[in-house]
């Protein structure tokens, strides 16, 4: 389907004046036929449409012209109408790239990530050598990034309010990719604006499919030109997914999944529509206490919460919890919860590095298949006997 609503749009997108109302009409109305193209069609009638996503809401790309033209959709919580078109220009093109810091040069050679799972991307595309800058080092898994760091080759360009404008000045960058965060990261952006440098916003962290977030390298690789083989890996990653999700369809035992631990003298559990409950429901359990149609994490009261604890069957993400006797000391009546009695509590730790960080939220973004696999392997561990946990640690 994603192929026909791709043909649709192209050929309307290719029809000639001065018919342009019409097709402009009929463009539209087929697109709202095919309700499984979730992505707009081209929205310059010259353009055609190279890559709809399959998983993805928050990006599509187009050729323009000569050029590529990345769109990004609403790339914040709660945004709106929001959309940015990055123009993708080759390098040489020095002409068209002094126009608008929304024209991007291309294939990228110096770039900073804001976020891991960007580095994770461009890691997965074998870019990772153009990388010159992160944010907040500690959290980041890539051992070729962390030594780099710890050389000096690449710098940490601080976390949030904390970014070192003047660093950023300093190194040039072709490009800051930026998550989006309404307010605080657009004033970042603006300021970085004003001194020449390019920031590109990604909302991959928004989206609900664990293979749209995966997808996002497509979104990447359009900056290396690198698509093919991005197309290629991804495949290769949606086919292993559904497969070992295909694992799960017919079960008629669903465990029941308490998930995280109180934060702040609350419990926030996520909605059935966050990446993580999806996760949990492809591997064949169900997550206690998530709200119908919601994404967002819903923080419960730990009266609440610890009620669901006590009909859970296997508890996972229990904070930075390493250990049992952890757990117990942050409240004794976890004790009592049948997961804590069962050893079944799983964290998401195994990759941990020193200061903190996970390289479940790094890697494991272009790696849902094995998280999956990961997941079915703990909750139902006859279906994937032979499978060694990668992200995942059983606490004893």
């Amino acid at each position: 389907m994603r192929g026909l609503c791709a043909r649709v749009c192209v050929l309307g997108s290719r029809t000639k004046q001065p018919r342009h109302l019409q097709v402009i009409l009929i463009r539209t109305v087929f697109c709202l036929l095919l309700t499984a193209c979730s992505n707009p069609c081209p929205s310059q009638p010259d353009a055609e449409a190279l890559y709809l996503p399959q998983y993805a809401k928050g990006f599509w790309i187009e050729q323009s012209g000569d050029d590529k033209v990345l769109h990004i959709k609403n790339p914040w919580q709660r945004a709106e109408g929001v959309q940015y078109n990055y123009r993708l220009v080759p390098r040489e093109n020095k002409d068209a790239l002094q126009v608008s810091l929304m024209n991007i040069p291309v294939p990228l050679q110096r770039v900073v990530c804001l976020s891991t799972t960007h580095l994770a991307y461009i890691n997965a595309l074998q870019e990772t050598e153009t990388v010159i800058g992160i944010s907040g080092s500690g959290y980041v898994s890539n051992p070729f990034i962390r030594a780099a760091v710890s050389e000096g080759s690449v710098k940490d360009v601080g976390y949030e309010a904390g970014i070192s404008y003047e660093t950023l000045a300093l190194m040039q960058p072709d490009v800051v990719f930026a998550y989006g965060v309404a307010g605080e990261m657009s004033a970042v952006a603006d300021k970085l604006n004003s001194m020449g440098i390019r920031v590109v916003f990604l909302g991959d962290y928004l989206e609900d499919s664990p293979l749209g977030k995966a997808e996002y390298m497509m979104a990447i690789s359009a900056f290396y030109n690198k698509e093919k083989a991005a197309d290629s890996l991804f495949a290769a990653i949606a086919e292993d997914y559904n497969a070992a999700k295909a694992l799960t369809a017919e079960l008629t035992y669903q465990p029941k999944v308490i998930l995280n631990a109180p934060w702040r003298n609350a419990w926030y559990i996520p909605g059935k529509a966050n990446y993580l409950s999806a996760l949990i429901a492809n591997a064949g359990g169900e997550v206690l206490g998530a709200r119908e149609d919601s994404r967002d994490s819903a923080p419960l009261s730990l009266e609440k919460a610890y009620i669901y604890a006590l009909q859970a069957d296997y508890w996972l993400h229990p904070n930075a919890v390493r250990s049992l006797v952890e757990l117990k000391n942050s409240d004794t009546r976890f004790a009592n919860t049948p997961a804590f009695r069962q050893h079944r509590v799983f964290n998401n730790t195994l990759r941990r590095t020193p200061e903190g960080g996970s390289d479940f939220w790094e890697s494991g973004v272009v790696q849902p298949h094995i998280i999956l696999r990961d997941l079915i392997r703990i909750l139902h561990p006859d279906l994937l006997p032979e499978h060694r946990l990668v992200y995942y640690e059983q606490i004893k």
